[in-house]
């Protein structure tokens, strides 16, 4: 009768070992889960992103925009005279 106990209690104990064994996997597969519903997110934010700077891209490339840029950083075009007004500021 005490065996049978004894045997019972050893099969308990390598039951929990077993189970416990399978306990970090599962965390680590639902860890990373996790992680790849965030890099979902972020991948599609991110493609939102790339798509807005294409779109500014494309609207910084019209002529009339380069030249008021190239006019702010002080360029002329060839030929033309180039003024600086100085003392304007107070």
């Amino acid at each position: 009768m005490q065996w049978d106990r004894v045997g019972r209690v050893a099969l308990v104990i390598v039951l929990f070992c077993v189970m416990a064994s399978y306990l970090n996997p599962v965390v680590n597969l639902v860890d990373a889960w996790r992680d790849s519903k965030a890099g979902t997110a972020e991948v599609k934010e991110l493609r939102l992103e790339h798509e807005r700077l294409q779109n500014r891209v494309e609207a910084a490339s019209t002529a009339a925009v380069l030249e008021r840029e190239a006019r702010r950083l002080g360029k002329a075009r060839p030929g033309e005279r180039v003024y600086v007004i100085r003392g304007l500021s107070d």
